[in-house]
């Protein structure tokens, strides 16, 4: 059977999981992203037991995610504009085997002459930059592979698979770093990346949707500052979108002085080493695979702006959980709690924000979407490392706690958010 036909009777059957794999570009791109992120949770497992057990400094844990996030928010807007100028599958390929290229000069420098914080961070901030282009060029391409229909049952099968194999390779990347070392967790995650990008270049055959090579009036393409203003000008006229953003910041900023931390948390209030810091975040992303379903099978994006409000404020009373509840088994099922609602959230917004904007825009708005959500992440890292290294590591999940349920519970007194939905939504059967 020809992709195409795989393709149509895919939307036709509308059926639920693994039936949208069907679709043989779709599968390419599901097991492309199956692979790199299993690869990618070892690699930042092993990033930041290094960097904790080498310095003993939270402030220099919060550095890596500083590197990593400030990337983010200085190409977020170029890496938008181009999705929108240049074929997304490329753009693709080439993030990942840059990164691969760079996790493979940290283990040849590791080799030859130590651990370097410096290095560390600067090869955080290579992987942060051109995730910021592949992650816009994934999303965008995702409903131009698999249509309307089938976008919800795709997204879903993405976020919870993706889900059980951060899970599982948290728990890996723990007993492969203390068994084999962090070399190995590294040079793993870089072959991820070049598998990765290998399956992605087998993406063919379907129709994508040209993109403009002209203005309006028929004159030469606008600039890349007019592109980027036309992106700032549909954000900005969404009101709904435009509060999400802004909400999603301000959560961004208390989320972050929790989870960035687990490896303080495990060892300072669990007592555990790197293979308890491994399964507490595999915990987390093992929680994201029912929340992603629930998002497809509810079909949240009839009531998306509910779904984020009430998530949001949910993840808060779980990191408040995290401290008055300090023990193994239920701190495990907090970071699953965390990772399930954060699950439902996420790929509710996905979808419902991929059938809203136009393809010709989603780049843009994907790109300004990662600079609004992740502008202040930096600043909660920092803020994260200097409370736990002053006040300790409770006082810092607690006001981690209370600022995620306020900046998003807040936010229900705005009609336009708790409004954001899709009207219509298609079938899902069972």
């Amino acid at each position: 059977m020809s992709e195409e036909g795989d393709q149509g009777d895919n939307r036709r059957g509308r059926t639920w999981g693994p039936a949208v794999l069907k679709n043989r570009n779709f599968a390419r791109l599901f097991f492309a992203g199956v692979t790199s992120a299993s690869g990618f949770a070892i690699g930042q497992v092993a990033l930041t037991w290094i960097v904790f057990s080498t310095t003993k400094s939270a402030l220099d844990v919060a550095y890596i995610g500083v590197s990593f996030v400030a990337a983010s928010v200085i190409f977020s807007l170029a890496a938008g504009a181009l999705v929108d100028r240049h074929e997304r599958r490329k753009l693709m390929v080439l993030s990942d085997l840059a990164r691969a290229a760079s996790l493979a000069v940290l283990v040849v420098y590791l080799l030859v002459i130590g651990f370097s914080l410096p290095v560390i961070l600067g090869v955080a901030f290579v992987l942060g930059s051109f995730t910021t282009l592949f992650q816009p060029a994934e999303r965008a391409l995702t409903p131009e592979v698999v249509g309307s229909e089938q976008l919800a049952n795709a997204n879903a099968l993405v976020q919870s698979s993706n889900s059980v194999i951060q899970f599982a390779s948290n728990g890996v990347a723990g007993v492969l770093v203390g068994v084999a070392g962090v070399i190995t967790a590294f040079s793993l995650n870089a072959l991820t990346f070049i598998v990765s990008a290998l399956l992605i270049l087998g993406i063919v055959g379907f129709a994508v949707p040209k993109r403009p090579t002209a203005g309006a009036d028929g004159g030469p393409h606008p600039s890349v500052m007019a592109d980027l203003r036309e992106g700032f000008g549909y954000i900005a006229r969404n009101r709904a979108l435009l509060e999400l953003t802004v909400s999603a910041g301000l959560a961004n900023f208390f989320l972050v002085m929790a989870l960035q931390f687990f490896v303080v948390y495990a060892q300072s209030v669990l007592q555990g080493g790197p293979v308890v810091f491994g399964f507490i975040g595999g915990s987390f992303a093992l929680g994201f695979a029912p929340g992603a379903y629930l998002s497809a099978r509810l079909r949240t994006v009839r009531f998306a702006g509910w779904t984020y409000i009430i998530s949001g404020v949910a993840d808060g009373i779980c990191i408040a959980g995290l401290v008055a509840l300090p023990y193994l088994v239920t701190a495990l099922v907090f970071a699953f709690m965390i990772g399930l609602f954060l699950g439902l959230l996420n790929t509710t917004w996905l979808t419902t924000v991929q059938l809203i904007v136009p393809t010709e825009m989603q780049g843009r708005y994907f790109g300004l979407d990662q600079l609004g959500s992740f502008a202040v992440i930096p600043v909660g890292q920092v803020l994260g490392g200097v409370v736990i290294s002053t006040m300790g590591i409770s006082t810092d999940y607690l006001i981690a706690a209370l600022g995620a349920i306020l900046s998003t519970g807040l936010f229900a007194l705005s009609g336009d958010l708790r409004k954001l939905k899709l009207k219509e939504t298609p079938p899902i059967s069972k």
